[in-house]
Order: structure tokens, then C-alpha cells, then sequence
């Protein structure tokens, strides 16, 4: 290009030629040699003629950026006028509200996120659907289902992130019946939490569920709950710390509950009696002495699930003669901390049991309890788990006597346990040599987990599954295991449990606060 023309918009305008090659113009440009007095004059001429140009072209751009920013201006106005006008034949908008609101119901988190939490966001559901239209916020205000869960944990490092006072009230307000989660902490700042349980009381009477973690400072409120229960369908209660115990003496506000039939209390500290309304429960869960059992038992015939913790007794004292059997015809699912509770009882409608097996817990202890327990219930028994300590040479010999189960559950909370399930899973795996016998062929669902840090030897996991896969009269067809935390498989074991699932067979589960949420 030899020369910058004027456009045709700029008439009078002198174009502006380049330096041509040769030129002693052009030689001055490329060099740092001085002007003859006689160039002077001519490079002031061009200079003055540039600077006309450059303050055109200034002005040019200028007014071209303006004309470019009204006309985004322009484009983001009418594209939101755009937008708007199709709303208005959005499906959505026609959507009746009964559906809008059960899908707005899928939208609130569940109550382990919201504990995992760490600060109250308005911006989480259902504070946020209140926010996005007029009609919007008409529908979630008048559905009280999303307002009735309220969890406030106080067991957090920053308590100005708990939930506020006044959010708390608004929810009330907009709920129908309440699902109140109120763990307290005696590190925390008592008052906000006095004050936040006092507001909480203030509605007791339309409590449906309550799951309560206790300190000292709360336990004095408690007996103010006393006949004002008259909805509380389910309730767990926890303890903070050994010094929230400290003093009291029995919880008793709570057996006068009329609707109350879901029961827990874990006294992971110390023994508190805490009576229920016990001939109308259909779920307990209790850690408590054996004596403390039997009141509850003798009354609560209409048991499905129950979780018999019999804890804080002297270990080197005997178990008490069967002096009654306990019938529980509805009961289907059970937890028994030792075998011995199960001498005690009778339960034909029995499906799962769970057993906690202790280090010191032999097979042959095992089986003198539950041998006669299931002959006694002649229930269809079909799932048995074992918790804690399992034993890799005698568990099969259980399988073995008991041929109705076709599913078998393995939790362990320690190194030492994880390494029996490692034991467990080579005397599950069936062999390759011809003949060999295979353990508990009937099995059809496995599940094993660690609830702390885990050793599990994915190899020995896998070689399991496929050495039951492959045998034809293995009924296997779904394993899990569910880890807390620890080291996971290599990338090749895991790419061969990616090809176990791909084959039709789930064999590797997920990574896992307090009691039945």
C-alpha cells in the first residue's frame, strides 16, 4: 500500500503518501542521520499533515465506538424483550401449580447436606424458589411440605454461620408440620442456642419428627415438652459431649408422645433412662442395659425394626436365665449387639439380622444363640450381617447351616477388623481346581464396609467376584463395597471392577452424622 487515502466521507482531506523506497525521505526513516536545514521545513509538513489525519481517525473511531455501544445497548435490551415475550409460551408457565410445586420439593437438599453444610445460604432451596417470579414465590409459600424441615447445627466453628433467628421464624411460619434437626455443642456460645430451642418449643405441638443432639444447657428445657408432643412421630436423641450428661438423672417428657413410634436414643456416654410410649412404637433404637430392653419389649408388640444395644453392665457378669421369651410377630428386621439377646426372643416374620460380633466372639457362641433362635421363630430368614470382628474361617461354617440366606452384610470399624474381611473374601473365592467346594453357593448379594479408614485388597476383592461369577451355580449377581476412607483400588484393578459392573455384576459401591437421618 503506497499512500493512506481519505474515504469519500472526508473531502478536502490531502492524502497522506508513504516514503517511498530510495527516497531521501525514506532513508531519514530507516536511519538515524540529521535533516539539512532545507528538510526541515518538509518534515514539518508531513508532521502537520499526519496530526490532521490522526485527529480524523480519532474522531472517526470515537463516533463509530458510540454507534457500536448503542447498538449492544440496543441488541442486550430487545434480546431480553425477546426472551420475556417466548417465556410467555413457556410450558413451564402453564404448568399447574400442584406439579410445579412436587417438582420444587426435588430441589431441597437432603438433611446430610444440609449438616455438611458450613453456613446458612439463602441462596439454597427453598429460600431461593421464592425469589425467581411473583408466581414462583406464591407456590413454595403455600407449600408447607418445603418448609418443614429445619436444621440447625451448632457443632460448626463459625457460629455466625448457623441459622438466623429470624430465618427460623419465617420458616415456621410458612410450615404445616415441622422436621426439626437441632444438634447443640457445648464448645459453642450457649445463648444462641437457648434461644433458637425456646422459639423451636414454642411449636412443639406441630413437631413430626425431632432429632436432637443435647448439652447441658438444653436438658433443663426438656421438661416443658412433657404432653405437648401430639405429632411427633420420630425422634432421635444424642448427647454432645460426657458433660451434657452431667446431673440428669432420666428424660421422661417423652412417653407421653401419642403418635410417637419411631424411637432412638444413643447414650454413647453414659446410661440415661429415657422411657417411651413403648406399646405403640413399631421401630426402636437403644443403647441401654438388658433390664432396660425388657420393659420396652414386654410392652412393644408391634415391633417391625429394633436395634437391641444392651451396653453398660459389667462384662465379667453372666447374662441372666431366660426367665421369658419375648414374641415379636411383626418384627422383620434385627440388630442385636451380642447373640445372648437373642435366647430371649421369638420373631416368625424375622427377615434380616444383623449380629455384633466382638473380637473375643467365637462361631460356636454364635451359633448356640441363633441355632435355637431361628428354630424357636421358624422365620424365612434370608439376610445376616455381621458387624465388627468377622471371622474368616467360621462365618462360612454359619452359611454352611444356614442355606435360606442369600445375602450376607460385613461392617468393620478398624485396621484389625479390615484385614478379617480380607480373610473373608479369599475364603469366599472359589477355586479353580476342579471339585473344590464352593462356600454358600446360594448367595446372591454381598456387601462389605468400612465405616473408618480402610485396608481392603481390591485384588482379593475382585478375584472374589470373578471366581463367583464364573461358576455356574453361584447364584451372585450384585456385590458392594462401601468405603469411608483409606487408599483406593490401583487403576487396574479398578478398570477390571469397571469391567466386572459393564458385565452385568455391581460390584463397587460409594464413600459413605448422627443416627438415622
Amino acid at each position: 500500500m503506497d499512500a493512506f487515502l481519505n474515504p469519500p466521507c472526508a473531502p478536502g482531506d490531502a492524502a497522506i503518501e508513504l516514503a517511498a523506497p530510495g527516497t531521501r525521505h525514506h532513508a531519514l526513516l530507516t536511519s538515524n542521520e540529521p535533516p539539512d536545514s532545507s528538510e526541515i521545513t518538509f518534515m514539518q509538513s508531513v508532521i502537520s499533515k499526519t496530526d490532521d489525519r490522526l485527529a480524523y481517525l480519532d474522531d472517526e473511531i470515537s463516533r463509530l465506538e458510540n454507534t457500536l455501544q448503542r447498538l449492544k445497548e440496543e441488541r442486550s435490551s430487545l434480546c431480553s424483550y425477546h426472551m420475556r415475550n417466548k417465556a410467555i409460551l413457556s410450558p413451564l408457565r402453564r404448568m399447574p401449580a400442584e406439579i410445579l410445586g412436587e417438582i420444587f420439593g426435588w430441589t431441597l437438599p437432603s438433611t446430610q447436606a444440609e449438616l455438611n453444610r458450613l453456613r446458612f445460604d439463602i441462596a439454597d432451596s427453598p429460600w431461593v424458589l421464592t425469589r425467581v417470579s411473583g408466581r414462583w414465590r406464591a407456590i413454595s409459600l403455600s407449600s408447607p411440605s418445603l418448609w418443614s424441615r429445619l436444621v440447625v447445627d451448632y457443632q460448626t466453628d463459625d457460629l455466625s454461620s448457623s441459622y438466623p433467628l429470624s430465618i427460623a421464624q419465617a420458616q415456621i411460619q410458612h410450615a404445616r408440620n415441622l422436621k426439626i434437626h437441632f444438634y447443640g455443642s457445648e464448645k459453642a456460645d450457649s445463648l444462641p442456642q437457648i434461644e433458637m430451642f425456646q422459639l423451636l418449643l414454642q411449636h412443639s405441638s406441630r413437631w413430626e419428627e425431632l432429632s436432637l443432639g443435647l448439652t447441658s444447657k438444653i436438658v433443663p428445657f426438656l421438661p416443658a415438652l412433657r404432653n405437648r408432643l401430639p405429632s411427633l412421630r420420630r425422634l432421635w436423641v444424642c448427647w454432645d459431649a460426657p458433660e451434657s450428661q452431667t446431673e440428669v438423672e432420666s428424660i421422661d417428657c417423652f412417653e407421653s408422645a401419642s403418635s410417637l413410634v419411631d424411637f432412638g436414643i444413643h447414650n454413647e456416654f453414659s446410661f440415661i433412662p429415657t422411657p417411651p410410649p413403648a406399646h405403640q412404637l413399631t421401630r426402636y433404637h437403644l443403647d441401654a442395659p438388658w433390664e432396660e430392653h425388657k420393659r420396652i419389649l414386654e410392652l412393644a408388640h408391634n415391633l417391625v425394626e429394633v436395634d437391641i444395644t444392651a451396653d453398660f453392665y459389667d462384662a465379667s457378669s453372666h447374662w441372666p436365665d431366660v426367665d421369658k421369651t419375648y414374641d415379636l410377630p411383626y418384627l422383620r428386621r434385627l440388630y442385636v449387639s451380642g447373640p445372648q439377646v437373642l435366647d430371649y426372643l421369638r420373631s416368625p416374620s424375622l427377615e434380616t439380622l444383623t449380629l455384633r460380633v466382638h473380637q473375643s466372639t467365637t462361631v460356636d457362641e454364635i451359633l448356640l444363640s441363633l441355632q435355637p433362635f431361628l428354630d424357636r421363630s421358624t422365620c424365612s430368614l434370608w439376610r445376616i450381617s455381621f458387624r465388627g470382628f468377622p471371622d474368616a474361617h467360621k462365618t462360612p461354617e454359619i452359611l454352611r447351616k444356614l442355606s435360606s440366606i442369600t445375602e450376607l452384610g460385613i461392617v468393620v470399624d478398624n485396621q484389625e477388623a479390615s484385614e478379617g474381611i480380607n480373610l473373608l473374601m479369599s475364603s469366599l473365592t472359589v477355586s479353580q481346581v476342579p471339585g473344590s467346594t464352593v462356600v454358600a453357593p446360594q448367595l446372591r448379594r454381598l456387601f462389605f464396609a468400612c465405616e473408618d479408614e480402610t485396608f481392603i485388597d481390591y485384588r482379593i476383592y475382585l478375584e472374589m467376584l470373578k471366581s463367583r461369577w464364573r461358576v455356574k451355580n453361584c447364584a451372585l449377581d450384585r456385590a458392594t463395597l462401601a468405603i469411608e476412607d483409606g487408599p483406593g483400588p490401583d487403576s487396574e484393578t479398578l478398570h477390571s471392577l469397571e469391567d466386572s459392573l459393564s458385565a452385568g455384576l455391581g460390584p463397587f459401591g460409594g464413600r459413605g452424622r448422627r443416627g438415622p437421618q
